[in-house]
């Protein structure tokens, strides 16, 4: 494969990622990302996905720089990072 890393589908400058409280391990904390209008999760972002040999599983390789799309509100959004509460 040529991208060593994976490129996060939605705009790290999208807003501030919210940190783990002092008493959870960053490892247990998961965040979904959500419409900042209307906290939908309903997201859709353009992206490739490139097959992995290694993983055996689809990596996502590109996300064009476009912004994501909410199906809720059926407009552009911002992505907000809400932490989940479910393990």
């Amino acid at each position: 494969m040529r991208h060593a890393l994976l490129v996060n589908p939605f705009n790290p400058n999208s807003g501030p990622r919210p940190t783990a409280s002092p008493n959870t391990s960053q490892r247990d904390t998961r965040f979904a990302p959500v419409c900042a209008r209307c906290q939908s999760d309903d997201l859709i972002c353009h992206a490739i996905a490139q097959w992995s040999n290694r993983s055996q599983q689809w990596e996502l390789a590109n996300t064009f720089d476009q912004p994501v799309h909410c199906n809720s509100c059926d407009s552009q959004c911002t992505v907000a990072w809400q932490p989940l509460n479910w393990r």
